[in-house]
């Protein structure tokens, strides 16, 4: 059960899950509809200027974010700015916010720490394609081989996006999600007459599971963004009109 919540008390609101909110030395935060105005594509000034405001505000050095392309390329950072095409971002470096933008799609966040204590994080941006690619167990690899970070400790959560009462998708989703994740995967799909409702969230918590983090450490807000997204854009809903709200992860320097 998650107990995410909307926190009104800074510049922005910002969702925060308590989970993660108890890893020392990281802060994290969801913005909404009401938070910095992210562009659509990740390459824009108006992305960057967003992100400098964003860990401004959660009092870090810099941002780092990326191109996102719906697919499962991971990059470590460890500089601030706009670092390529990838679909999830890790890092150790103190002062560095990593920002995953959405306007639908899961972000996952994630913090673990190493046997000597100290922290890293990661988030990844789990489309549907991204997620039949492996993002969210990619992100965590990267955590786990290269960072060295316990699996154990890994508190993760999985922000506001399309929910499985509303994410409709074709028979050709099914097909390409099962001939990549096995033919477990199709556990993910409620037959809905003519199309298919997808749970990314239920998918996105397998792959966590599946890395070693405990379930009673995963989070999940349980807010669709098309049929509970009065405080966050959904592309589903409002078409190219919807905005960019972002999650976001970062150790404290």
């Amino acid at each position: 059960m998650s107990h995410f919540a909307i926190n009104e008390s800074g510049r922005w609101p910002l969702g925060r899950f308590p989970g993660l909110a108890a890893v020392p030395q990281v802060v994290h935060g969801v913005t909404t509809r009401s938070g910095p105005e992210f562009g659509q594509v990740g390459t824009d000034e108006a992305t960057a200027a967003a992100c400098r405001a964003a860990a401004d505000e959660l009092g870090l050095a810099g941002p780092a974010w990326a191109h996102q392309m719906h697919g499962g390329v991971v990059r470590r950072v460890r500089t601030p700015g706009m670092v390529g095409e990838a679909d999830a971002l890790v890092t150790d470096t103190p002062g560095l916010l990593l920002l995953g933008r959405s306007a639908d799609c899961p972000i996952i966040l994630a913090a673990g720490s190493r046997d000597d204590g100290s922290p890293a994080v990661g988030f990844a941006h789990a489309s549907w394609r991204a997620t039949v690619a492996g993002i969210t167990s990619r992100m965590l690899a990267r955590l786990v081989d290269e960072l060295q970070v316990n699996p154990a400790t890994i508190h993760a959560a999985i922000a506001p996006s399309a929910g499985p009462c509303c994410y409709e998708v074709g028979d050709e989703v099914v097909d390409e999600a099962v001939g990549a994740l096995g033919r477990g995967a199709s556990a993910f799909f409620m037959d809905c007459g003519e199309r298919w409702h997808f749970d990314l969230w239920a998918a996105n918590r397998r792959a966590l599971e599946q890395a070693g983090v405990p379930t009673v450490q995963i989070e999940s807000s349980g807010v669709c963004t098309i049929c509970q997204g009065e405080r966050f854009w959904s592309w589903r809903a409002q078409g190219v009109k919807a905005g960019r709200f972002a999650g976001m992860i970062g150790i404290l320097g």
